[in-house]
């Protein structure tokens, strides 16, 4: 193995410098790169959240999503808008209006 390895890059620590817990499978943007937290994280402690896979997250109801369209992160929830979001990754499934939470291929 080359001897400046670090890490295959499916993780990333995550520093919570909220005042909530980060909870699991909660998506938290790093920088320009969405992670899904892997366990609880308490306010002012650090862990680890993924950074590659498909996972069901919360949606903005209001947008109707047709898989394989880029998706973003704001507020907790993916949506269509880029304005003010993060690029969180593809959607990996349909999710008409009304519908709360959609597949995503996160960072994709």
């Amino acid at each position: 193995m080359a001897k400046n390895f670090v890490q295959d890059g499916k993780t990333i620590s995550l520093v919570n410098g909220g005042t909530d817990d980060i909870l699991s499978g909660e998506p938290v943007a790093v920088g320009k790169v969405i992670a899904v937290a892997i366990t609880d994280i308490a306010a002012g402690q650090i862990g680890d959240g993924f950074a590659e896979g498909v996972f069901l997250l919360p949606k903005l109801a209001a947008d109707a999503i047709t898989a394989g369209e880029q998706v973003y992160l704001k507020d907790g929830k993916v949506q269509l808008t880029e304005t003010d979001a993060v690029a969180a990754g593809v959607a990996w499934e349909s999710a008409g209006a009304g519908v709360t939470v959609v597949e995503v291929k996160i960072n994709g």
